[in-house]
């Protein structure tokens, strides 16, 4: 387009040379224009853009799931309301001034335009013929309404830039998890572990500087092949444990990655007066923080609250490694062991069957099943549930007991319970209070201690508390 434009003035000036003075500086004021404006407008649309996703964000909350239903609830439909109003408003602001800032622009690009017409018109006048004036203000307006056309345009791209430095952003920038320790690395076999035996040395953290510990020097040691239940009130520090497990928060103050402020950009320090996280969590005897993130996480099988399940077939969904792509009788076999055998068996396409998003061609109960046979595939020494049991009906949870005593015998099984009679088979059960380890011992100790924390929980659910 540029090139055009000085196409346009080179042309004119092969004849008349005094278009020059006019065309140059136009130009220029055009190219000036560009420059004072786009700076302006990515910053603009930037702004535009974060107070945006506020109240997309808040609106999808409020129509999905049971938004509506909960804020009826708690009568919180003024609070809801004015929270919506407050973000629109900023977001209508910032729209407004971006919008306005455009038209700006263009006003601008239009009066160098005329400017530049009527200069042509004037000069032309007593100097040329009426046929190469007629062509000097033909060639004249060609160059305003293409000025005018690069002015919008290069403008349209500066805004429109700022999703690409978004994505820039997010691609290279972000903080990165740390693979391992460089201090003292190890490098396990590929039987790693062997036993499964999980251990807590004085773990404290927080989720992320300026908020309070979680858990507050935790301590404990599991054996190998021990089936441990977790239970405690909301917000006692039970899921917590899984962050620690799984290297989702680490506890080496040397592998935290920096936090960054998504809306700005710019790196969120840490008070250097707060205590950084610290403690160690061993598997076999082995600091997680010197092995390979992937094979950390890789020896563990996790059966979540909320089953997933991936967009494909079945097979896939059971396999995802592909470990048995080969071998449809091991992946029947393990069907029939979590009661889901007869299920598929009747679908037309049977393991080829497509799973539609989020799994939601099937019940909340087989998801969880499906999610059990994917684990016993895994084959790894630790399995971990949390609230695996909580969303789905008494029949489905007796199965899923069921598939925990009769596959899992030699893993080692640590659940966080929601339902306290789904780990009174437990070898032992661990109670979480505000972050620590309040007693652990086998359920018959606990329950027969009438002064135990087990028990006091026990009594709130019978009194119909929550646990």
């Amino acid at each position: 387009m540029w090139i055009m434009l000085v196409g346009q003035i080179i042309i004119i000036a092969i004849d008349t040379v005094w278009f020059l003075a006019i065309g140059l500086p136009a130009l220029v004021l055009f190219f000036l224009l560009m420059l004072l404006y786009g700076r302006a407008a990515r910053n603009l649309h930037r702004l535009e853009a974060i107070s945006r996703s506020p109240v997309l964000s808040h609106f999808s909350e409020t129509v999905t799931g049971a938004g509506l239903s909960t804020i009826r609830a708690y009568h919180l439909e003024d609070d809801w309301r004015k929270k919506f109003e407050d973000l629109n408003d900023l977001w209508s602001v910032r729209f407004i001034v971006f919008s306005e800032g455009k038209k700006w622009a263009t006003l601008w690009a239009s009066v160098i335009s005329t400017i530049f017409m009527v200069g042509v018109i004037v000069i032309g006048w007593n100097s040329m013929s009426a046929t190469k004036l007629a062509v000097a203000i033909s060639a004249s307006m060609s160059f305003a309404n293409l000025g005018v056309m690069i002015v919008q345009m290069q403008v349209d791209l500066q805004s429109r830039m700022t999703s690409y430095d978004r994505i820039r952003f997010y691609s290279s920038n972000l903080p990165q998890e740390v693979k391992r320790s460089e201090e003292n690395p190890v490098d396990p076999d590929n039987n790693w572990p062997d036993t499964g035996r999980i251990e807590f040395d004085k773990v404290t953290f927080r989720y992320r500087s300026g908020l309070p510990y979680v858990l507050k020097g935790v301590s404990f040691d599991l054996k190998g092949g021990e089936k441990i239940g977790v239970c405690g009130r909301t917000g006692a520090g039970k899921s917590s444990l899984l962050f620690a497990l799984f290297r989702l928060v680490e506890l080496d103050p040397k592998l935290q990655p920096k936090m960054i402020d998504l809306a700005t950009g710019f790196l969120v320090e840490n008070d250097p007066n707060e205590e950084p996280n610290k403690g160690r969590v061993l598997i076999d005897g082995i600091d997680i923080s010197k092995v390979d993130l992937s094979k950390v996480r890789r020896s563990i099988a996790i059966i979540p609250q909320d089953p997933t399940l991936f967009t494909g077939t079945l097979r896939y969904n059971l396999d995802i490694g592909g470990k048995y792509q080969n071998d449809d009788g091991r992946l029947w076999e393990v069907l029939g062991m979590v009661e889901m055998r007869d299920v598929v068996a009747s679908l037309p396409l049977g393991l080829d069957t497509q799973v539609a998003e989020g799994g939601s061609n099937f019940s909340a109960g087989q998801r969880q099943l499906i999610c059990f046979g994917r684990a016993i595939l895994n084959n790894c020494r630790i399995v971990v549930m949390d609230e695996a049991t909580a969303s789905v009906d008494v029949e489905t949870d007796a199965k899923i007991q069921r598939t925990i005593r009769e596959q899992f015998v030699d893993q080692t099984v640590f659940v966080i319970a929601h339902r306290l009679n789904t780990i009174m088979n437990s070898d032992r059960i661990m109670v979480m209070a505000d972050g620590n380890v309040a007693e652990i011992d086998t359920p018959e100790n606990l329950k027969n201690n009438q002064d135990s924390a087990f028990n006091g929980l026990i009594r709130s659910l019978d009194q119909g508390g929550e646990e």
